[in-house]
Order: structure tokens, then C-alpha cells, then sequence
């Protein structure tokens, strides 16, 4: 098994803190709290299994995984070091939104 720091970038943040608001509005706080939970285990996995993501199409230096059935996590595996570069929704193009 390894282990793997992890932290997020200002994009990342932006995205959990929109995909937060959106879900709390919409559906209420209980849901949103689930997602934010949900999201810490996904991190706890990955920061145990980093290659459990699959590479993306056009970077073979990020993954993606499916988080749920609306978003997707992108990341970044350097070394020892993992970075959440985005939470995006399934139908974002992954391409036109990783810079």
C-alpha cells in the first residue's frame, strides 16, 4: 500500500465550495454535508490506492474518477504527492477545463 500527501488546488477548492453551495440550496444542507463526506472518503482511498483513477484521455499525467453520478475528480499523482485539480460535472469536457 502507499501513501500519498494530497492537497487541492484554488480551482479544486472553488469547485468543492460551488458543488457545496449548489447541492445545500437545492436539495439542503443534509445532502450537502453527504457529498462533503463522501468527498473526504474518496480523498482517504486515493491517498491509500493513487493509481485507482484512470488515466484521462488526452494527459496521461492526470486521472480521472468517477466520484459520483454527477461529478468527477481529476487528479495528479507526482511522485508521492497527490493533487485534486478539479471536481467537474460528468458532462464537463475535461480537456477545455484542466489548465
Amino acid at each position: 500500500m502507499i501513501t500519498c500527501p494530497l492537497n487541492f488546488t484554488r480551482k479544486a477548492d472553488k469547485d468543492e465550495h460551488n458543488i457545496y453551495g449548489y447541492i445545500s440550496s437545492e436539495f439542503g444542507e443534509v445532502y450537502a454535508k453527504k457529498f462533503r463526506a463522501n468527498l473526504i472518503e474518496f480523498c482517504n482511498i486515493i491517498i491509500k490506492q493513487p493509481f485507482i483513477g484512470r488515466p484521462a484521455k488526452n494527459d496521461s499525467a492526470l486521472r480521472v474518477f468517477v466520484f459520483s453520478k454527477q461529478n468527477k475528480i481529476v487528479y495528479k499523482v507526482d511522485g508521492k504527492q497527490i493533487t485534486i485539480i478539479r471536481i467537474l460535472n460528468m458532462k464537463t469536457n475535461l480537456s477545455s477545463n484542466i489548465d
